[in-house]
């Protein structure tokens, strides 16, 4: 099988059965700087593996042993070295690297029953034994054969497979990788999606790699790149991306772009893999942005134009260095990125984002990371109600990590000078392609980001939004909720047309495309426009109303149209003594996500708020302010609002992210400041952006709550210093909504 990574080739797979039972799988993938080797060869009989080794050496040059003897699973990998706890029984095969192995699987699915199939499996090559779910597609029948399609999702990975009549697999497509498996003459089976744009650059040029190339910072920093370019003389626009998490994972995107004209840099930021320098997160990125967009414009195989592409803190690295305004950059793709300190990681809207800070902590913890790291758990997440907050990073992780510590003591706006840019975004005047996900854990950055160039009247924006989480584009479910096919779209040519189009400043029909695309869920489908909200939006409101106990789903609140006259406030209390650590954070399965919440009818400090059932299909699409008016019975509390689709038999369906607030942090992000308990006061914040059609019949729903608990730390109920406080105040809160102090949550209507 022809290995392919963007369409390019990448490697091969070879696999050998013999008549004894004995068999071989080969494979080795060469994706820019990176090779990963991997060796299985083992024995059949009567249909099951009696006997394997299994060799994977990793991009580091890491090397991973597993055997199976005497049913009996080994790993070997630098400091392991032990027998797992498994017991295989007659569990099918599922290859990760080796495409023929997963034949057994693939066999064991009901071709004709055309519905999601969840099939225990045993995957040689990772020593584990996982639980894909297939689902059958259709038989496809080219000049080579019949073949029967497949799909099968292992969260959070999306794959097609392809099984001919001899029940070999004849195709692997990996779309969320941009890795595919196939084998010869099974080619029509699937679609270069980049055959249908010939006026974009083609992939002529021959390439060529450098590796750990220096620059020098203005500071003397020592920043360490591997480029790819075209191996040919001449000078190329650059396409550059600025990354913590390993130039080497990074450069797989540079045979791409350099096979079409373009050198492709991966640079380590300050402080990680090879650069020099102090690692302290995202406050050195805006002036080595700049550093670096000047030095890759002026070397002699640069025609001084730079782009720059990159996701989530390689999407914030582009808007740090935009503010900046080097003028070699020309253009800027930032994907999931977040935005300024106090408004996501590792503060949102005040409120301290703790299991995303430790976990992400855990993952650049090492200078060079470990990207199987990202899929794994805390070490120790019982540990996450730890108090006070100083410490708990070794509590959970093991160990201390240094700018953890420093985050918990940033508790002002101003101690985040060199991190936060969004003040200075009116400095940027070039072309920005903003892509998220309404499940995007660091959407509200997208978010911000484009209502802020909107408001500055920026013409040449572009935004996309689909129904991903922060590894977007991967795959079209989220737990047990499909969006269907058309989840997934082709990115490497919006990217290419858009670096055509900035760069090499051909026209290639960029103006022909929407400035915005969303994808609505509910009837899931795509929505173009221009601007975002959509054109033909208006704005609507729900007033919340209801008097006494609101909490759980036997006593809900009312949205109305109208506003209320005379009401009593509604109640409910937050207990952070009695904050549980939940059982999906102790164990993370992402097979058994799900969309769909359960409330029981008594749900002490959760407040429902719903609309009576819609008389016709409704579609909201755009931002979605809370205006909240409330008391509490402490110095300081939280607020977190999502709205929800409630459908006809009574299920809570998540439609995106919570907006949240620090009430401590009314006046201002200046400094934390004690609420006078008793007081009415008044908050407004965004929910975070959505586009959802609620079907005829179905409620709209706000959630309202006070603790997102272990996944934002706790409100104390105090002002002590988050670092170090543990004194522990319960909060009644009193949520108004009379005609004196409304309370409303706003969005907008799609015509």
């Amino acid at each position: 099988m022809a290995i392919q990574f963007s369409g390019s080739p990448a490697g091969e797979n070879v696999y050998e059965l013999n008549p004894d039972g004995t068999f071989k799988s080969t494979t080795k993938i060469l994706i820019g700087t990176i090779t990963i080797e991997s060796e299985i060869t083992g024995k059949f009989d009567a249909g099951r593996i009696v006997q394997y080794e299994a060799v994977t050496v990793n991009p580091n040059g890491d090397k991973t042993t597993i055997t199976f003897a005497d049913g009996k699973v080994h790993i070997k990998s630098g400091k392991v070295d032990k027998d797992l706890d498994l017991k295989v029984g007659k569990e099918p095969y599922f290859g990760n690297l080796h495409p023929q192995i997963s034949s057994s699987v693939l066999e064991a699915v009901d071709f004709d029953k055309k519905s999601p199939q969840a099939i225990k499996a045993f995957c040689p090559d990772a020593g584990a034994i996982l639980s894909p779910s297939f689902t059958p597609i259709k038989s496809k029948t080219i000049g080579k054969g019949t073949a029967r399609l497949f799909d099968m999702v292992l969260p959070p990975v999306q794959v097609t497979y392809a099984l001919d009549q001899a029940n070999h697999v004849v195709l692997m497509d990996v779309p969320g990788q941009k890795l595919r498996f196939i084998a010869d003459g099974w080619e029509p089976l699937v679609k270069d999606p980049m055959a249908d744009y010939p006026e974009l650059s083609q992939p002529t040029y021959k390439v060529t790699t450098e590796k750990a190339v220096k620059m020098t910072t203005r500071d003397g920093a020592t920043l360490v790149q591997d480029i790819v370019r075209p191996d040919a003389p001449g000078k190329f626009p650059v396409v550059l991306e600025r990354t913590p998490y390993g130039r080497v994972s990074s450069s797989t995107e540079g045979s791409f772009y350099a096979s079409r004209g373009y050198v492709f840099i991966a640079q380590d930021c300050r402080g990680r893999g090879d650069s020099t320098g102090e690692w302290d997160p995202f406050m050195h990125e805006r002036k080595d942005g700049y550093d670096a967009v000047q030095w890759a414009a002026t070397q002699s195989w640069s025609d001084g134009n730079v782009g720059m592409i990159g996701g989530s803190y390689g999407g914030f690295v582009q808007w740090a260095a935009a503010v900046e305004k080097p003028t070699g950059l020309k253009c800027i793709i930032p994907q999931v990125s977040p935005p300024d300190a106090f408004f996501n990681l590792p503060y949102d809207n005040g409120v301290f984002f703790l299991y995303g800070s430790i976990w992400w902590a855990k993952i650049v913890s090492a200078r060079t990371i470990d990207l199987s790291s990202f899929m794994s758990k805390l070490p120790n997440p019982e540990k996450l109600g730890t108090l006070p907050l100083k410490g708990i990073d070794k509590a959970v992780l093991g160990a201390p990590s240094p700018f953890f510590e420093n985050w918990l003591t940033r508790t002002h706006a101003s101690d985040w000078k060199g991190f936060n840019y969004e003040d200075d975004l009116k400095n940027v005047t070039i072309p920005a392609l903003h892509i998220s996900g309404w499940w995007d854990g660091d959407q509200i950055g997208t978010m911000l980001n484009w209502s802020i160039m909107r408001s500055l009247g920026r013409k040449n924006q572009w935004l996309v939004y689909g129904p991903w989480i922060h590894a977007f584009n991967t795959s079209s479910k989220i737990g047990d909720t499909d969006f269907g096919p058309s989840a997934l779209i082709d990115l490497d040519s919006v990217n290419l047309r858009w670096f055509d189009t900035w760069l090499k400043h051909k026209s290639v029909g960029l103006e022909k495309m929407p400035h915005v695309r969303a994808f609505v869920t509910g009837s899931n489908h795509w929505v173009d426009s221009q601007d975002w909200p959509l054109t033909r939006s208006k704005a609507a409101t729900l007033f919340l109303a209801g008097t006494g106990s609101v909490e759980g789903s036997g006593t809900t609140g009312a949205l109305n149209w109208a506003p209320p006259a005379k009401q009593l406030p509604s109640k409910y209390r937050f207990d952070p003594h009695g904050a549980a650590i939940e059982k999906r954070i102790l164990n993370p399965d992402p097979a058994k996500a799900t969309l769909t919440i359960k409330f029981p009818k008594k749900a002490p400090g959760l407040a429902l708020f719903q609309s009576a059932p819609l008389k016709q299909a409704m579609t909201i699409a755009g931002p979605i302010v809370l205006d909240l008016r409330f008391s509490t019975s402490a110095q300081n509390t939280d607020f977190f609002a999502q709205l929800l689709d409630v459908d006809a038999a009574g299920g809570y369906h998540v439609i995106g992210q919570p907006g949240k607030f620090r009430c401590s942090y009314l006046k201002g992000f200046d400094k934390p400041r004690a609420l006078t308990p008793g007081k009415i006061y008044q908050v407004k914040f965004r929910i975070w952006d959505t586009a959802r059609e609620f079907a005829k019949g179905h409620r709209v729903c706000l959630l309202l709550t006070s603790t997102m608990f272990p996944i934002y730390a706790r409100n104390l109920g105090t002002i002590e210093p988050i670092a170090t406080g543990k004194t522990i105040i319960v909060q009644d809160q009193k949520i108004y909504h009379d005609k004196k102090n409304p309370s409303s949550v706003t969005f907008q209507i799609v015509q």
